[in-house]
């Protein structure tokens, strides 16, 4: 697929996550409106990773993908793994956080995860993630053509990167949807990821 296209393809998804989400209710606990906020932040990094890569702001936008990553790892930790005392802790951010392949690693201790795709995932794209985010080679090496310094991310690139915020984007809503117990939005969820992500 060209950028075009996942693009136009991004914002509909988008639309579609606000018009689902909108009405959505959770109980009000501590552990759900933490949980929730982490993947509200994911949501809002994926909108912005499709805004910049519109305006041609391509390295900002690549900067964000481990964002997104981190925010959803996050929200799925407080809500499946966090005890009441981290819960409290993280609240008033003296938590001392453990790192990421940790965080992984409680929430693939549940069942949903087991599968270990959250590692998997991890292992094969940090380290471009963290490069993209601190200017590292990764990012660096494309802001150049030749000897002129000018952007110049390949179109498969930007493609890819769009496709794994989107797929971070819907794992989020499904996380909302299992805070929410809402079965039916979980349902219509699958399909729509079946729809969508297979055609990137």
């Amino acid at each position: 697929m060209d950028v075009a296209p996942a693009l136009k393809r991004s914002k509909g998804i988008q639309d579609w996550f606000d018009q689902e989400l909108s009405s959505i209710k959770y109980p009000n606990t501590q552990r759900n409106l933490l949980a929730c906020a982490c993947f509200d932040m994911a949501l809002e990094h994926y909108k912005a990773i499709v805004q910049l890569i519109n305006l041609r702001l391509t390295g900002s936008a690549f900067a964000l993908a481990r964002c997104v990553f981190e925010s959803y790892i996050r929200g799925a930790w407080l809500y499946l793994c966090a005890s009441e005392k981290e819960l409290e802790k993280y609240q008033k951010d003296t938590l001392r956080m453990k790192k990421m392949d940790l965080l992984i690693e409680d929430v693939e201790r549940n069942e949903d995860f087991q599968s270990g795709v959250l590692s998997r995932a991890k292992s094969a794209t940090w380290k471009d993630l963290n490069g993209f985010t601190h200017s590292g080679y990764q990012q660096l090496s494309r802001r150049f053509t030749g000897n002129v310094q000018s952007p110049q991310y390949d179109d498969q690139d930007i493609v890819l990167v769009i496709k794994h915020a989107t797929a971070l984007a819907f794992l989020s809503v499904h996380m909302v949807a299992q805070v929410a117990g809402n079965s039916e939005l979980d349902g219509r969820l699958d399909q729509k990821a079946k729809d969508e992500l297979g055609n990137f």
